[in-house]
């Protein structure tokens, strides 16, 4: 008979283990070159065909670009411009995105944590951008200042998240014209990883990358890439004055764009995947082929956030096969233009953290990493359709993120030997829980997965996987230690950040 006491002592052997695996140390995984093979869902011909259907568009049809200074830039090429509208013969866009690199190096403060993006090489970034939080109680709620130094401070310790992010989520208790330098500063301070830039209007994309010359210095900053900003197409066929402006600011500094339509199938883009593939191409190479014309070799990325539209309601729906589709085709067109290639993780359009935000978000991930993206963005805690972030999810989603780095690591044959050696050991009927290859094995486990039988979950206090996540936020921001920085640095963007507000106050007055 099993005692209380004998359940207790399980538990605590149990709860040991746990926290052994939850406290391990902090390791910081390099840029995920995947070894398994990338998938395509279209033949060769069927990438020809969203091809010439792109450059009917690009030629026939144009892209808006609403911008008085992108038109004189646009005059000074072959492209016939009709107001605002700009349409160019494909022999001039393909040799301007040619000299788009087909790889870059996204510079850290900590070079250690610099990557390479494009290749085979894939790396992971934060949420972005949304405006509300799901608290440590599970309360939708603004999101503030402190909330984003937390998502900096978990992403950070994040193993397979190589990038700090910058707009993790919006912190609404700080003033718009004041957010960004405090967006950047997190993200500068509370990590070492590389930066994403804001991109909300020209001024505030040029403090990010004076902020980054504090940081690297002015001669370094202005010639290599130490952001990767992620700018959005209004689809159909239209990029604003703002989204714009920012891409010359960073272009022109040599800092990488993510040129992402905002695609919802079915709304912005027509009610067919091959329809929206043409259309978001069109405007993603327009976008790129600005770039170039800005400064000739900036890293731009050919990105699509691929979504639906839910026909009846209107909202964006994260987590469908027809967006996985859509992603898998974007890999597609990536490597034909030979341009980076920019997808989405863990989104899901859930309200909590339940099975459905799990189903949204492995729609995400699969093509994400089976398409071969070199920039996977919002890996960890997107629900709402990207209007939330919530604690508990970010960190059932981070360790979904390193089971598929694992799972990209494929198979590993260069132990058959001692696997055979191992099998003829233990023989017919015995079992390899013991052996010594067993004991070195690289299998993975989830840290927090419950897979004790019913009576020790409920001993354990029954929780489910939203109520462990949150602890295990609570538990990495309690061991959280702050990257270092150069006291002179620190006080550096401080001063800026002061400065800046003081100019920009008078604005608001």
């Amino acid at each position: 008979m099993v005692t209380q006491q004998d359940k207790m002592q399980r538990k605590g052997g149990r709860t040991a283990r746990l926290a052994e695996r939850i406290n391990g140390p902090i390791i910081h995984k390099p840029a995920l070159v995947s070894k398994v093979p990338l998938y395509d869902v279209v033949n060769e011909e069927g990438v020809e065909q969203i091809h010439e259907l792109a450059m009917r568009i690009v030629e026939e049809v144009g892209v808006e670009f609403r911008d008085a200074e992108a038109l004189e830039i646009w005059r000074k090429t072959d492209a016939e411009i009709d107001s605002s509208n700009v349409k160019i013969g494909r022999k001039t866009l393909l040799e301007l995105i040619e000299s788009a690199p087909t790889e870059y190096m996204h510079h850290a403060r900590n070079p250690d944590r610099s990557v390479l993006v494009g290749g085979r090489s894939m790396v992971l970034s934060p949420s972005y951008g949304p405006p509300f939080i799901y608290d440590f109680e599970g309360i939708r709620r603004p999101a503030t200042l402190d909330d984003l130094h937390n998502l900096q401070k978990l992403n950070h310790m994040a193993p397979s998240v190589h990038i700090a992010g910058g707009p993790i989520v919006e912190p609404l208790d700080v003033v718009v014209p004041h957010r960004h330098l405090h967006m950047t500063y997190s993200s500068m301070k509370y990590s070492d990883k590389p930066i994403i830039g804001n991109v909300t209007a020209r001024e505030r994309a040029q403090d990010t990358v004076d902020m980054c010359s504090i940081v690297f210095g002015k001669e370094f900053a202005s010639n290599n890439c130490c952001t990767t900003s992620l700018i959005n197409s209004n689809s159909p066929l239209v990029w604003d004055a703002t989204m714009l402006d920012a891409l010359k600011i960073y272009a022109s500094n040599n800092h990488a764009v993510m040129c992402s339509p905002f695609s919802m199938t079915g709304a912005s883009t027509p009610a067919s995947n091959i329809g929206t593939m043409a259309v978001v191409t069109a405007e993603a190479l327009m976008a790129i082929a600005f770039g170039q014309l800005v400064r000739k070799g900036a890293p731009m990325l050919f990105g699509v956030p691929a979504m639906t539209v839910a026909l009846n309601s209107g909202a964006p729906v994260h987590g469908s096969p027809d967006s996985a589709i859509v992603q898998f085709l974007s890999g597609q067109m990536a490597r034909r233009y030979k341009i980076p290639h920019r997808a989405i993780a863990n989104c899901a359009t859930s309200k909590v953290p339940d099975m459905q935000a799990g189903f949204d978000s492995m729609w995400g991930l699969f093509p994400s990493f089976l398409s071969g993206a070199q920039w996977i963005t919002m890996a960890g805690g997107i629900m709402e359709g990207t209007l939330g972030v919530s604690y508990a999810k970010t960190m059932i989603d981070l360790e979904q993120i390193d089971a598929f780095y694992h799972f990209c690591q494929g198979c590993y044959f260069e132990d058959i030997e001692e696997i055979f050696e191992t099998i003829q050991e233990v023989g017919s009927g015995g079992h390899f829980l013991g052996s010594a290859h067993t004991r070195k094995a690289n299998l993975f486990i989830f840290p927090s997965q419950n897979n004790v039988p019913y009576e020790q979950w409920e001993l354990d206090g029954r929780k489910d996987s939203a109520q462990v996540g949150l602890e295990k936020a609570k538990n990495w921001l309690s061991r959280y230690q702050t990257p270092s920085m150069q006291d002179d640095v620190d006080k550096a963007l401080q001063d800026f950040i002061s400065q800046r507000e003081s100019e920009l106050s008078i604005n608001i007055e």
